[in-house]
């Protein structure tokens, strides 16, 4: 297929902001003061930070060579459907849909609704979540230049704020206080591996470009590089944020019952009037992060959609590039989350039930390496995971560490996910009805 500029609109830059605004969401302004306390040092705490970026680098350095490989729209989905066949297809991308991208807007949403409240008292949060999934939705359906452009102006506002943030921070004159009785645990210790569980959330969307690689120009060059560039970047943004946080207050002081410590730290740092002009400043950040998931999760359904995994009506594109179709159903099936999870209040328990499903998924995604690296030694990989099989490895060893736990700490919400999974296999001759599955590899670069 041509790779013309009006065909693939996405180059190098957009691909990595797409990556960086998926990424950076509010998990980075409230993870820190949940573990800090139970770390005791701040280099404990920094080192937690870098780990989990590594995590998220390893991952992707290994969706680097499939992508590569398969310079295609779907990143899990496309890949499993190749290694696995149609029916773990199908269940990478619905799931990776309805938990990734639904689940995901709507808990951000959710949250962006209670800080606009504090801004705005009166507004119910879910009111204020509904109406920007319509605004973007609406935005997005226009198309793909269109929105991609909206995305690329949020994430260069988003990170221009930060960095002004971190500035700020560092010349700010305070002295926080430490306590040399707090207990040291070290690496490797259990809080320390509890405190890698919660700081992972605020990783995830590392893969992002992988779902889009169908409208990125020179998808087996750009591909890559936006995988890790933009891992890489967000990875040293956080670090930087953390040294900020410990400026205010060193690990070694802090109870576990700090409010979100960006907050918490703006006040220190900078005085309590400063609290309105920090919650405007994440606000601005969830947007950015809504706007992108939007934009990726219907090209997720469209490309399902064209492979005959899903109805065929979803895979149409508008003149201008946009899967109208899909984005509507991806705003319905939002707003039905969004009510449904603020109707029962338990918006706080939506990470830890989209969370097993998906370290499954890009388990058996990262596996795929292996799997190719012995059926297709003579494939051409434009791009081969560096240190292999140490890199992947990594990447597995953690992951079936943090499912073991999670089963291990919740077994009704693994349960719930298990169910989840059963259901989603039992709807496929539904949503595929009647539609013919094409080769994995016959269809269409986006």
């Amino acid at each position: 297929m041509s790779e013309k500029t009006h065909e693939r609109p996405l180059g190098f830059w957009s691909a990595t902001g797409a990556v960086i605004a998926t990424m950076i969401g509010a998990g980075i302004f409230g993870a820190t003061g949940g573990f800090a306390h139970e770390l005791g040092t701040d280099t404990n705490v920094l080192l937690v930070w870098l780990f989990c970026g590594g995590l998220a680098l390893t991952g992707a350095l290994s969706l680097g060579e499939l992508g590569a490989m398969m310079p295609r729209s779907g990143g899990c989905y496309t890949y499993n459907r190749h290694l696995y066949g149609d029916t773990a297809g199908y269940l990478s991308g619905v799931l990776s849909f309805l938990l990734a991208f639904v689940g995901a807007a709507a808990f951000i949403t959710l949250l962006l609704g209670v800080y606009v409240q504090e801004i705005i008292p009166g507004i119910p949060p879910a009111a204020t979540a509904s109406a920007v999934i319509l605004v973007f939705t609406l935005i997005h359906c226009i198309g793909l230049r269109e929105g991609n452009y909206v995305n690329n102006f949020f994430t260069i506002f988003k990170v221009g704020v930060i960095l002004a943030f971190i500035v700020a921070g560092f010349q700010a004159n305070v002295e926080p206080t430490v306590n040399p009785a707090a207990a040291n645990p070290g690496v490797f210790s259990a809080p320390f591996a509890s405190a890698m569980l919660t700081a992972s959330f605020a990783y995830l969307g590392w893969e992002t470009s992988s779902w889009i690689a169908g409208d990125i120009r020179d998808p087996k060059r750009n591909l890559p590089r936006s995988l890790i560039a933009g891992t890489v970047f967000v990875t040293v943004l956080y670090l930087l944020l953390n040294t900020v946080f410990l400026r205010a207050q060193s690990a070694s002081t802090m109870t576990g019952e700090i409010e979100g410590i960006g907050l918490h730290a703006t006040k220190i740092l900078f005085g309590p009037a400063a609290s309105q002009w920090f919650n405007w400043m994440v606000v601005v950040l969830l947007i950015s992060t809504t706007s992108t998931i939007l934009m990726v999760g219907a090209r997720l359904v469209a490309s399902m959609a064209r492979d005959g995994q899903l109805p065929a009506m979803l895979g149409r594109p508008s003149p201008t590039r946009a899967p109208q179709n899909a984005l509507i159903l991806q705003a319905v099936l939002t707003l039905i989350f969004i009510f449904a999870a603020n109707s029962v209040g338990s918006v706080g328990t939506i990470l830890d039930y989209i969370g097993l499903p998906l370290t499954l998924i890009m388990g058996a995604t990262v596996t795929g390496v292996f799997v190719l690296r012995r059926r297709e030694p003579k494939t051409e990989r434009p791009f081969r995971v560096p240190l292999y099989p140490v890199t992947p490895l990594i990447f597995l060893g953690l992951s079936i560490w943090m499912v073991v736990s999670a089963i291990a700490q919740g077994w009704k919400t693994a349960a719930a996910s298990a169910v989840t999974i059963l259901i989603v296999w039992a709807l496929k001759p539904v949503l595929t009805g009647g539609a013919t599955s094409t080769s994995p590899d016959s269809s269409q670069n986006h």
